[in-house]
């Protein structure tokens, strides 16, 4: 079973690139967990701006992106279990 490190990010830069995954497994205790996942990364694509609404535990979020001109919207998991990648282009 191959791994991938993935984080819980609080702050995005926007026009960079992200891909997304939920983490399947955490090590550490806080404020030092890592988290990593089994399941696929995927690219979601530029960052363009972040949702909020609700408050205490009827709250939630997203992160908008922008993929080649398809909006993609990832919501929060309830369990606090999703996580990005930043994508550093190349070239």
């Amino acid at each position: 079973m191959t791994e991938t490190e993935v984080f819980r990010l609080t702050k995005f830069e926007v026009g960079a690139f992200y891909s997304f995954a939920i983490y399947t497994r955490k090590e550490g205790l806080y404020p030092c967990e890592k988290y990593f996942t089994s399941n696929e990364v995927e690219l979601v694509g530029k960052y363009v701006r972040s949702e909020r609404w609700g408050f205490n535990d009827g709250s939630g979020g997203a992160e908008i992106f922008d993929n080649n001109g398809t909006e993609v919207r990832i919501v929060y998991t309830y369990e606090g279990t999703t996580c990005f990648i930043e994508i550093k282009p190349s070239g």
